[in-house]
């Protein structure tokens, strides 16, 4: 993406000493999103704006970038305990809050991220100062063609952050793509979604597709927000943390540590939901 086609409004992010007034930092188009960057309330958020308005992606406060406002991110970490292995994939980047969290706190796992929008990884290192460590491999790309071309069995978990509004991309969300994500998994590895609720029947439909693919699910719904990450296994592990049961989980927390940066895992393990499917929801193919 050409420097001339992007309309930057303000400098590169630094943390505020003050409140400054609410104000527009970005505005432009990339090859897949209308993105609109807004200091607001204390925050600097993301978004991206489409026919139904506004979504935000990523939202840092402006007085520490390192203090949480999306509540989804420690949710998704809550997965870290639930595998020995260490080698993850992120499919979506955002403004970079979760891979930088990696990258402070978490030097012992091998993260890549596999971002499709080529502007994005410019702005989350412009305005959000992301910047990843050694450890944190950034690939722009479509994350099921990288998937498509990686080895079976190549990863411990797999993480799904990708959105397009308020919804995950079909391409990322069907039955034939998960069955892909199982065969890249290793055995006993996770597949960690993040979904929004704010689409009941898509919502469900993916629940429903999960379940299809996977087996049994754990849901960890927000309670801050509109979030429910959820996490399903690959069976075949030679010490498999059951999903179902509370004990297990809380004590693999216990093990692995239970505080990454400013999110307590044990915190966000309280928020394990027993979700019903709904009958009328139908596996995406």
């Amino acid at each position: 993406m050409s420097a001339r086609l992007l309309k930057i409004l303000a400098q590169p992010f630094r943390p505020a000493a003050e409140p400054e007034p609410d104000r527009t930092v970005f505005e432009g188009r990339s090859p897949f999103h209308n993105i609109v960057i807004r200091d607001e309330a204390g925050r600097r958020t993301l978004y991206f704006t489409g026919p139904e308005g506004e979504e935000a992606e990523t939202s840092v406060s402006l007085a520490d970038p390192r203090l949480p406002v999306f509540e989804y991110p420690g949710l998704m970490l809550s997965a870290l305990p639930l595998t020995p292995g260490r080698r993850i994939l992120m499919v979506g980047l955002g403004g970079g809050y979760l891979p930088d969290l990696f990258s402070r706190h978490l030097p012992e796992h091998d993260l890549t991220v596999v971002e499709v929008d080529p502007l994005v990884p410019e702005l989350a290192a412009t305005y959000f100062g992301f910047e990843p460590a050694p450890h944190v491999r950034l690939v722009v790309g479509d994350g099921r063609d990288f998937l498509a071309a990686r080895p079976e069995e190549d990863f411990d978990q797999i993480w799904l952050d990708a959105f397009s509004g308020n919804y995950v991309p079909l391409h990322l969300s069907g039955l034939e793509f998960l069955g892909l994500c199982r065969s890249r998994l290793k055995p006993g590895g996770l597949l960690v979604q993040n979904f929004h609720q704010s689409r009941p029947l898509a919502f469900n439909n993916q629940l429903k597709t999960t379940q299809a693919a996977f087996g049994p699910f754990l849901a960890l719904a927000g309670r801050r927000c509109g979030n429910t990450v959820v996490m399903a296994r690959r069976p075949g592990g030679p010490a498999d943390i059951p999903l179902g049961q509370p004990a297990a989980l809380r004590a693999a927390v216990k093990k692995f540590g239970p505080q990454i940066g400013p999110y307590n895992l044990e915190a966000e393990l309280r928020k394990i939901k027993n979700i019903k499917l709904d009958p009328e929801a139908r596996v995406i193919p």
